[in-house]
């Protein structure tokens, strides 16, 4: 069983439509052969559990709620997600996600996706932190 983590940060401003993919942005660090990025997308293949922290600064277009969920193959992981609520206009939130997802395939059989979506309103998204690490 191999080892492998990756780390990417994003902290360019993002406008983030409703039900939008947010960017990742650029590998920080990186070990293994498990993990890498894909454009707005962690790929990860090899059999066995990934943990997984986000961390995202969003800041809402609109006052009310938004949420941010992780998605594996389109497919959105259950209890993955962050709700924040902000009563004024332009008023940052922190949101973050810890999860354990599971892989069932080798690297050679295919790969998973992990993406995060937002929902709710579109948003300005300042800074992304993902850690990603196959256990």
């Amino acid at each position: 069983m191999s080892k492998s983590a990756i780390y990417t940060a994003n902290t360019s401003e993002q406008i983030v439509p409703v039900n939008g993919t947010i960017n990742l942005g650029t590998i920080i660090r990186r070990y293994g052969p498990n993990v890498n990025l894909s454009g707005n997308a962690i790929q990860i293949g090899g059999v066995g559990y990934y943990n997984i922290d986000a961390n995202f600064t969003v800041v809402p277009s609109d006052v009310g709620e938004f949420t941010v969920t992780l998605y594996k193959d389109d497919v959105p992981v259950p209890g993955a997600s962050a709700t924040a609520y902000v009563s004024t206009e332009d008023t940052p939130a922190n949101v973050s996600i810890s999860s354990l997802v599971r892989e069932f395939y080798n690297c050679c059989e295919g790969l998973s996706n992990l993406t995060f979506v937002l929902s709710g309103t579109s948003s300005t998204i300042s800074n992304v932190a993902i850690v990603v690490e196959k256990l």
